[in-house]
């Protein structure tokens, strides 16, 4: 299986003409199928696919990780340039306006409800885990015995009563099997990088996690109140002593070589054109 970052919020000089902004993308394709996860925060992961060569017009499914704006915002321009695929999503994102409150003013991450309403029967609405084939299955974070990340508290979510406090029950992790291992995709992680390889090991029966790719929303806070890097990485060494991660997006700098330090070479950088190789 192989893995291309189309959009990261980091940019390397791979390929000459790519851009970055904050959102992901993630390009996948095994021998049965072509997969897009996510599709940024505008139509930039379509201009970096054609720069990489990837035929757009030939993914068979897009999985949106949930509902925020930077992982749904170049869904217009997937729907104008791919007419085939099925699209996969929580049921939730057609229920919530999404909120930031992190700055002064408000930010509306709400994602691009019109064209989700007039393609509707593009859309797989799903709310419990989903077998995508024999060695994909989509899983929600339901196992929480470790602390979700400090970021969320600016986060609502408003179904129509008033503004509640968001608890990405909308977010869907990739659960890839491997010869007997699991690599997961979680773009944002909103549910906490420990719950949802939990959540993963504990849905497909596989203990063992080789690999972790995407954004661990650890966003850099006041030093007083920022999430608990260090124990996080215990966890992990102690947990799933055989795990690359690779990070990006919403991992912030401070986190970033926190878990560096702690896991070494275990720790690895995303952004836009990295390619990945998973198995054979």
């Amino acid at each position: 299986m192989k893995i291309t970052i189309l959009v990261d919020n980091h940019l390397s000089d791979t390929v000459p003409g790519m851009s970055s902004e904050h959102g992901l993308s993630i390009y996948i394709e095994d021998k049965s199928a072509r997969y897009l996860l996510d599709t940024g925060a505008s139509d930039l992961w379509a201009h970096n696919a054609r720069l990489l060569g990837i035929p757009i017009e030939n993914i068979d499914h897009l999985i949106l990780s949930h509902g925020h704006i930077d992982h749904t915002g170049g869904l217009p321009a997937f729907i104008s340039l791919n007419q085939r695929a099925r699209i996969i999503a929580s049921e939730k994102i057609t229920e919530y306006q999404y909120y930031s409150h992190r700055h002064p003013e408000i930010v509306d991450l709400t994602p691009p409800e019109n064209v989700i309403n007039t393609y509707r029967s593009r859309f797989l609405f799903i709310r419990e885990d989903y077998r995508l084939n024999d060695h994909i299955k989509l899983v929600f974070t339901k196992q929480r015995p470790y602390p979700v990340p400090e970021g969320n508290r600016f986060l609502t979510v408003d179904k129509g009563a008033g503004e509640k406090p968001y608890t990405a029950d909308d977010e869907i992790a990739l659960a890839i099997e491997n010869n007997g291992a699991l690599t997961i995709i979680s773009s944002c992680s909103h549910g906490g990088i420990l719950n949802i390889i939990r959540s993963c090991v504990l849905s497909t029966g596989i203990s063992r996690v080789t690999a972790f790719i995407g954004g661990l929303h650890l966003i850099d806070l006041e030093p007083e109140k920022r999430d608990d890097v260090k124990a996080i990485a215990d966890t992990l060494k102690r947990n799933y002593p055989d795990i690359d991660l690779y990070i990006g997006h919403c991992t912030g700098k401070t986190a970033y070589h926190e878990l560096k330090k702690a896991l070494g070479n275990q720790v690895h950088k995303l952004y836009c054109g990295r390619r990945l190789t998973i198995g054979s």
